[in-house]
């Protein structure tokens, strides 16, 4: 018992000489040591910037695609998206509405009623997608009302029409000015016409919807396209994430053999693609990054041993076990990876939290036919740091592998004769 006991003491003292030898040698070298910190620091704080980064890219592209004009979600009649038919409009909308405003998960509904129309100015004729929309609704929607730059939003009078800027340019009309709006009408596509004076004047800073859009009063809209209900409605959800959930119990409620509901992934598949791309950002980023760092280590941790072959020969000499010196090399690694990781961690705090209150700033930038009209705005996410801090601290560890074997493979005569 006595022999056992003296036994662990004397492994116990082993590893605490390792890790105090380990520890002094870190800074034996002090400038190389701070640039291999600085240099995996910096490459963690690249990498978590650009976690954060690209989250708060997906979440604004996400935020204003469904909050400018398009809704978490849209009701319509089966088969209208495909063939964008004026015929196939809901019918029974009121028993719709009652239903919306049951479950907890909508927050507001818009209903619209839309038809390829001709606009008709004194000056100009161009064609435009006209929708006829409930004002009061539509703004806990959209940003219609918001979007407003000249003139007033609608109020519910007949003869109200908004234009989107540009189709006004093109049209050469302001306020009060008179337009003819010309559509083909269900249930037999008889030519309609109205007259309308240009209230308000919109831009969403999206190049095809200012270029050809305008808005009316859904009542006015119903009656000029001599429909009884309406073609969409355009749903706000509780929480953006709802709109991901399949599951839940509305969109079983909302699908039906005369209703589809469809979330923004597929009503936008293809901005939905995108965004699932820019997620393997990171991980190239990261790989890359990672790679240097190992590099970057090896070479390090091969200048320190070149450094000390003498006095690992005299220790290999005096007794000291290969698999010590083994340890001691992987020690100073991790050590090194925990000074690094602090630092980059702070940093990439520092930064990622500008980043969040300031925002990066892209406006006018088009990517898929979709324009940035607000700053990107980093998201920290608490589980990546935690993630990339432990990623990173293994990777140190693993690059010092080679090294540490180059070590424990010393022959101490050798190594005392191997000087630089």
């Amino acid at each position: 018992m006595a022999s056992s006991n003296s036994n662990l003491s004397a492994h116990s003292q082993t590893r605490s000489l390792v890790a105090r030898l380990a520890k002094r040698s870190v800074f034996r070298n002090t400038r190389r040591t701070l640039l291999t910190i600085f240099l995996i620091s910096c490459s963690l704080t690249a990498i978590l910037f650009t976690d954060a980064f690209v989250r708060g890219m997906v979440d604004t592209m996400v935020k204003i695609s469904t909050q400018t004009f398009l809704g978490e979600a849209q009701i319509h009649q089966k088969g209208f998206r495909e063939a964008n038919d004026i015929d196939l409009y809901i019918k029974n909308e009121n028993k719709l509405y009652q239903q919306l405003s049951h479950i907890q998960e909508i927050s507001a509904f818009a209903p619209r009623v839309i038809t390829g129309a001709m606009a008709s100015s004194s000056e100009n004729v161009a064609s435009a997608i006209v929708y006829g929309v409930d004002a009061e609704k539509e703004a806990q929607v959209s940003k219609l009302k918001q979007a407003v730059l000249k003139g007033s939003y609608l109020t519910g009078k007949d003869g109200e029409i908004l234009l989107g800027d540009r189709l006004a340019e093109l049209l050469e009309v302001n306020l009060g000015d008179r337009i003819v709006i010309t559509v083909s009408q269900a249930e037999g596509g008889d030519l309609s016409q109205a007259l309308f004076r240009v209230s308000g004047l919109f831009s969403f800073n999206e190049r095809n919807m200012d270029n050809a859009i305008a808005f009316v009063n859904l009542k006015q809209g119903q009656e000029i396209l001599n429909v009884q209900g309406v073609h969409q409605v355009a749903l706000r959800l509780q929480m953006l994430a709802q709109a991901d959930d399949n599951t839940l119990p509305f969109w079983q409620t909302l699908n039906n053999t005369e209703l589809e509901t469809l979330s923004w992934q597929e009503l936008v598949p293809q901005l939905s693609s995108m965004l699932a791309m820019t997620e393997y950002s990171t991980l190239v980023v990261s790989s890359i990054l990672y790679i240097l760092v190992c590099l970057g280590l090896i070479n390090t941790m091969f200048m320190s041993i070149f450094e000390r072959h003498t006095e690992f020969g005299i220790l290999l000499a005096i007794g000291t076990q290969p698999k010590q010196l083994f340890k001691q090399i992987l020690l100073e690694g991790f050590f090194i990876g925990l000074l690094s990781v602090a630092l980059g961690l702070l940093l990439a705090f520092l930064v990622c939290y500008w980043g969040s209150v300031v925002g990066i700033d892209y406006t006018d930038l088009e990517m898929t036919g979709m324009t940035l009209n607000e700053p990107i705005y980093l998201l920290i996410n608490g589980v990546s740091f935690m993630q990339m801090a432990c990623a990173t601290l293994v990777v140190v560890v693993l690059a010092c592998l080679y090294p540490a074997l180059h070590a424990a493979k010393l022959q101490p005569s050798f190594a005392m004769r191997k000087t630089l």
